[in-house]
């Protein structure tokens, strides 16, 4: 579509460019020529992994192809069944990762399945509903309180009519509009008053407004096009499993070719070093990782399905764990996103709380702490009863019991404290009230009237305060007062609304422009009305928890910095004083120290989509892990920018879930600190099984090079090997994923980004502990080797069972970091005492059954080998533990 401005131009012009007649609307065959030239009315989905495309990449890891590899090497050196055992391992942790990421898309599609949108359009001269996806530029929209609007429009006619923008510009307050209004220059989103966008909704008054964008040409659409080109980075975990598979990589590579080059140095016949070499590669590989890793994962995916969190991937579960920024939006997150009066000052100065939180209609009026009766005081029944009049939001009840407004929130504050009180609609006319007259709200004006006839005759003015101080009758000394209770208010973090009234007796039926300006010295100030989202319960001691946890706080948000700032320190943010608007954000980019003053600011308010995006990339510039949250258009790009996108899904728009990594089923801050926690509890827990996995490969990579290097017989032989890695370790390893949260783990702070998972620290811990039991095993095979009477298989039986038992030991070494793991809490995890319990049957299998004899080459061991072997087994654990705590110490 061709880019005109539209709200710079006449109505007459508007609907000339369509050739459209207002009353008429579009006839049949201009809405097909329309809809062939534009399309329809539909936003361009980003592409979804197909099933095929998530089974690649479950196949395309580093990992698979280094088993693939092996089990080629099994078959090509006549070892069918290591290969078959390899293939196994392969199919199960690229089945089991398949199957869950597949299963989380479906879930998550199922919740964005939100139905279609209904518009109601004017074509050949009548008014009919049509799915909005048929809309098509030249339209004629008919828009009443409650609908959403279809797309971009220009307004041809409006009565007291309003809308919320919030999904584009951020801003929670909804938008008084104007067809009237012209415009000669540029003008931002927000201020275009004569125009209405795709993905907003009416919250009062009726208007007819000409289709003017659709699809992509809208200004929904126009967003969603900056999430183009921004791709997801690695996360945290990508990057460490990398790490991983390179480590692999250069261990199995070393051990391989230090065994060729040994052997050709000894004579030793080339195609059984050769075979050796496949034994180490495959002794370094942890077969059973890539079906861990799966598994924890997916475990930790359900777990914050559990929480009210829908993880849409795999890693990132585990990259919430090292988040050590939460960019969060105020409205809805932080805060109700149900305004309610607070506090009231009447004319008098009489000062009242009112309790009762969000639209539920119920609450007392207090002074004092004393309980008020309406009854006894006639002003304030009053003052609550015009404050209702000027309101025109209706309260309904859900199916479900929950209250809820149709219309502007802030005129749902009044209609629900009237409501508390006692007032209905029905009330009122049955005492005779009825509305004659209104003047809408006015952007310009900022103030609003109603005319009522009744028991009195009544102009009521509701609108900004110092407007209203103007209006009415007072001296500069009580405007100054006025105007100091005002600050107050505000310096609360209320939304100050003044009331002020013509009271007249004669019920003359003038209208209400000729009364105001009949009566210009009788307007009375009646009080000031103080307004509050309230933040959510649960959201101050959430906020503390993530702040001890090291992690920042940061408020992003389109409403009034001095607003946000009161919230933000009402809730426990730090440094919540410390605020930049969009506009400063705007000025600052570029500059050399933009990155410092975003990481100083804690409250950024006032911000545009491309402010969001702009705050994300300076603090992940700056080494952080971002955690962005947002529900409308206009969040998407930074969304897709963050480390971790948490999208509303009570009230997200379609793009935000779109571009989100997760999604928030019930929009609480507290379910993102709840995710938080369980990332960290994943990443300890692969700390552990990847310690595990890789000191149980080093202990078989050393004894078997420590043979070769001696000319000595193989110590255990490949099925050996291979039994280890796929049917001993791989039991307790899984039941690692589902140990609980080790004590003060939030209290620590983010881990840093600089010492990830494969740093010298872990991987020296690791390499210590794998040799110690790995030379231990060479000592054991050793000791049962000088025994003439005993054979080679016996002997590499033995050591087969030593290393089964050592590294069933070696687990209770890692599952606790600052003390030895054989304690009561163990007995939380019951799957680990389940798989060591399976583990040893399986190796008393093994090692007594005449089919695995067989199968794998060992014999039946005698008790007192047992008893050397269980011996060797507790001093290499408590070697590797009093390593471990020195390692510790050194490292403190």
């Amino acid at each position: 579509m061709t880019e005109r401005n539209f709200y710079q131009e006449s109505i007459e012009d508007s609907l000339q460019a369509f050739d459209v007649e207002q009353r008429q609307g579009l006839s049949t065959d201009q809405v097909e020529a329309n809809r062939e030239k534009y399309g329809r009315n539909e936003l361009d989905e980003q592409e979804k992994l197909s099933a095929w495309e998530i089974l690649w990449d479950k196949i395309n890891d580093l990992i698979v192809y280094l088993l693939i590899a092996a089990a080629v090497l099994s078959f090509l050196t006549n070892e069918p069944i290591e290969g078959i055992a390899v293939i196994i391992a392969i199919l199960l942790s690229v089945i089991t990762g398949f199957v869950t990421e597949y299963t989380a898309q479906k879930s998550v599609d199922s919740l964005q399945n939100m139905g279609s949108t209904v518009a109601k359009v004017r074509r050949d001269g009548k008014v009919s509903e049509l799915d909005a996806g048929d809309v098509v530029p030249g339209d004629i929209l008919i828009l009443s309180e409650g609908d959403a609007v279809a797309a971009d429009a220009r307004l041809l006619k409006t009565k007291n009519f309003a809308s919320i923008e919030s999904a584009l510009t951020g801003e929670s307050e909804a938008v008084d509009k104007d067809a009237e209004a012209t415009y000669d220059e540029e003008e931002g989103i927000g201020d275009r008053l004569n125009m209405v966008f795709s993905g907003t909704a009416v919250t009062r008054g009726t208007a007819e407004a000409v289709v003017t964008e659709t699809g992509m040409d809208t200004e929904v659409g126009k967003i969603t096009e900056l999430l183009q080109g921004n791709d997801k980075q690695a996360t945290p975990l990508d990057i460490e499993l990398d790490k991983i598979s390179k480590v692999i990589i250069v261990a199995a590579a070393i051990a391989g070719i230090s065994v060729l080059v040994t052997g050709l140095i000894t004579g030793q016949p080339i195609t059984e070093m050769l075979h050796v070499a496949v034994i180490l590669a495959v002794a370094a590989i942890p077969e059973a990782m890539p079906a861990v890793s799966t598994i924890t994962l997916s475990r930790g995916m359900k777990t914050m399905a559990n929480h009210k969190a829908l993880v849409k991937s795999l890693p990132a579960v585990e990259t919430l764990g090292s988040t050590s920024v939460i960019a969060s939006d105020k409205t809805g997150t932080l805060t109700e996103n149900q305004m309610a009066v607070e506090h009231l000052i009447l004319a008098d100065g009489q000062e009242y709380e009112v309790s009762g939180k969000g639209y539920t209609p119920e609450g007392e009026i207090s002074q004092d702490g004393q309980e008020v009766d309406l009854a006894d005081n006639q002003a304030l029944n009053d003052f609550i009863q015009y404050g209702y009049f000027a309101s025109d939001a209706k309260l309904t009840q859900e199916d479900n019991g929950e209250y809820d407004i149709i219309g502007d929130p802030t005129d749902g504050a009044l209609t629900v404290l009237g409501e508390k009180m006692g007032m209905t609609e029905d009330q009122l006319q049955s005492d005779g009230w009825e509305r004659i007259d209104e003047i809408p709200f006015d952007s310009e004006a900022k103030y609003m009237a109603v005319h009522y006839d009744g028991p009195q005759e009544i102009v009521i003015m509701k609108g900004a305060p110092d407007v209203l101080f103007d209006m009415t009758e007072l001296s500069d000394e009580e405007i100054q007062t006025w105007s100091q209770r005002n600050e107050e208010l505000a310096e609360k973090g209320l939304r100050v609304i003044a009331l002020a009234s013509i009271r007249l007796d004669d019920h003359s039926g003038q209208d209400i422009n000729t009364l105001i300006d009949d009566h210009p010295h009788e307007l009375e100030l009646d009080g000031l009305f103080g307004i509050i989202d309230p933040p959510r319960q649960d959201v101050k001691e959430s906020i503390e928890m993530t702040q001890n946890a090291g992690i920042k706080v940061k408020m992003i948000t389109g409403d009034h910095p001095k607003t946000a700032s009161i919230i933000a320190q009402e809730i426990g943010i730090n440094d919540s004083e410390n605020t930049m608007t969009g506009k400063e954000i705007d000025q600052a980019h570029g500059q050399a120290d933009f990155i410092d003053k975003i990481r100083d600011t804690a409250v950024f308010a006032r911000v545009s989509p491309e402010n969001k995006l702009q705050i994300v990339d300076a603090l992940r510039e700056e080494g952080e892990v971002v955690a962005m949250t947002g529900d409308g258009v206009n969040d998407a790009p930074a969304l897709n920018g963050a480390d971790i996108g948490v999208a509303m899904g009570v009230r997200g728009t379609e793009v935000a879930k779109e571009s989100s990594d997760m999604i928030l089923t019930d929009d609480r801050f507290s379910t993102i600190v709840d995710a938080v926690r369980e990332g960290r509890i994943i990443f300890e827990n692969i700390k552990k099984y990847v310690s595990f996995l890789f000191a149980c490969n080093m202990v078989e990579i050393t004894a078997i090079f420590l043979a070769t290097v001696f000319l000595l017989p193989l110590p255990i032989l490949p099925l050996h090997v291979l039994f280890l890695n796929l049917v001993i370790d791989i039991g307790p390893a899984m039941a690692l994923a589902f140990e609980t949260a080790e004590e003060g783990i939030m209290d620590k702070p983010p881990r840093d980004q600089d010492k990830g998972l494969m740093n010298k620290v872990f991987l020296g811990r690791i390499l210590l502990s794998g040799l110690v039991i790995g030379l231990s095993s060479f000592v054991v095979f050793l000791i049962f080797g000088a025994n003439d009477d005993l054979s080679l298989p016996y002997v590499q039986t033995s050591v087969f069972a030593f290393m089964a038992v050592a590294q069933l030991f070696h687990i209770f070494n890692v599952r606790e970091t600052d003390r030895f793991g054989l304690d009561r809490t163990v007995f939380k995890n019951h799957f680990l005492v389940g798989a060591i319990i399976i583990s040893v049957i399986l190796l008393l299998l093994a090692v007594y059954t005449p089919f695995m004899n067989t199968v794998i080459g060992t014999e039946a061991l005698r008790l007192e080998t047992w008893g050397v072997i269980f011996a060797a087994a507790v001093v290499s654990t408590f070697l590797v533990y009093l390593l471990n705590k020195f390692i510790k110490r050194w490292e403190a």
